[in-house]
């Protein structure tokens, strides 16, 4: 069988619960119910705001039980939220348990404590003085498969008809939880309806002080001023670049010739020379001529 730790669900940091006793059993034979009880017999959770939820000296009662008896008192349950820890703590005495007419449990005394510190391992501890099941001295391990254990029952309809109990103990811490459950027994019951086919019925389940807790946060450091950064000096700036203005090349006059312009001016000041020698023949012709005439 499964085990069920139950309870309120710890889920944020400080939160912390507790509860003394809680019944939840129902079993049906051939339509009529012969076992059926429901019951939480002290509850606290710790405030939100910060502080302590505590209930004590509550009469272990089940109004409206079919098939199941109980007596004891449920001495304390307390669960705190504080700056520094949550904790949580369910105490019972004289606790006893039939069903079916049975007398399944009895113990002195069932305590669980859990302690959830902001500094330090969380802690979950259980206590359980003077336990039977079924009439015999049981010696609870936390953690383990734990004691089961049967007893013979009387059930209109079935033939053969057993109630088997299984009684365990949680004592369970993470990093920033803890979770204590004292003792929880687990109920089914066998037999075989007339004809002979043999049913096994979960009943259900018993839980006997059970307290969880989770760590607190640490307190918030004060969020510093982020850090201006220092403005760098303006630099001076830098007088805008003139522009480069390339000097205009000296143009040279137009010369009206074509092709290249070195051959062009050899070309014409060849031209000139001819020209005044031509010039010069002509006028030395002319003058010879005059002197002859003369003569």
């Amino acid at each position: 069988m499964a085990l069920a730790t139950g309870g309120p669900a710890v889920a944020a940091p400080g939160d912390a619960s507790a509860r003394g006793v809680v019944v939840d059993l129902s079993a049906t034979v051939l339509g009529e119910p012969v076992i059926s009880a429901n019951a939480t017999i002290g509850s606290a959770t710790a405030p939100a705001g910060g502080g302590t939820d505590s209930t004590t000296g509550l009469a272990v009662v089940i109004p409206g039980a079919v098939g199941v008896t109980a007596s004891g008192t449920v001495v304390q349950v307390s669960a705190t939220r504080g700056p520094t820890a949550s904790l949580a703590n369910s105490d019972i005495t004289a606790l006893t348990l039939g069903v079916l007419g049975v007398p399944v449990l009895n113990a002195d005394l069932i305590s669980a404590a859990v302690n959830c510190p902001q500094v330090g391992a969380p802690t979950a501890d259980t206590n359980v003085v003077g336990l039977t099941l079924f009439g015999a001295p049981v010696v609870l391990v936390p953690n383990t498969p734990g004691v089961t254990a049967s007893a013979a029952v009387t059930v209109p309809g079935l033939v053969g008809a057993a109630l088997t109990v299984t009684l365990t103990s949680v004592e369970t811490v993470t990093a920033d939880t803890a979770a204590a459950i004292a003792v929880q027994a687990t109920v089914q019951l066998t037999g075989a309806v007339v004809g002979g086919q043999p049913v096994t019925i979960p009943v259900g389940t018993v839980i006997l002080a059970q307290a969880n807790c989770e760590r607190p946060l640490a307190p918030t450091s004060p969020t510093a001023s982020p850090t201006q950064p220092t403005a760098s000096p303006t630099q001076p700036t830098a007088s805008p670049t003139q522009p480069t203005v390339s000097p205009t090349p000296t143009r040279h006059p137009h010369l009206p010739v074509t092709g290249d312009s070195g051959s062009g001016l050899a070309w014409t000041f060849g031209i000139g020379t001819a020209m005044v020698a031509t010039g010069t023949a002509a006028l030395m012709v002319a003058r010879r001529s005059r002197r002859s005439t003369e003569e």
